[in-house]
């Protein structure tokens, strides 16, 4: 499994806009692709400025080849054409090992 973390800084005022636009622009472009798996789009409690999104896909390269598609909604850069002075930086992590809450439930990815 691959793991895409995206950091989002918003303009003063502008994160629940930003939120808005991800959840109902990049996600539904991201969810039809293939190899996407999840994505949770965090809210920082104590900065509502700013935001994380976490994808998980199959593999880095389903990520590469939905980028690849070059539709602006492909692109959390996109974001910052709709919200200007929008900040994304996103890393990416190859996953090895999941755990989950029942006993015997972990997975070497």
């Amino acid at each position: 499994m691959y793991a895409q973390k995206t950091f989002i800084r918003t303009p003063l005022g502008k994160g629940a806009e930003v939120r808005r636009l991800i959840a109902q622009k990049y996600l539904p472009a991201v969810r039809q692709h293939p190899g996407f798996f999840a994505a949770y789009l965090l809210e920082q409690t104590d900065d509502p400025d700013r935001c994380e999104l976490l994808q998980l896909w199959d593999r880095q390269s389903s990520l590469e080849n939905f980028h690849k598609t070059g539709f602006l909604e492909a692109s959390l850069q996109g974001i910052a054409v709709d919200v200007p002075g929008c900040m994304v930086q996103s890393q990416g992590y190859m996953i090895h090992h999941i755990v989950m809450a029942e006993a015997d439930a972990t997975v070497n990815a």
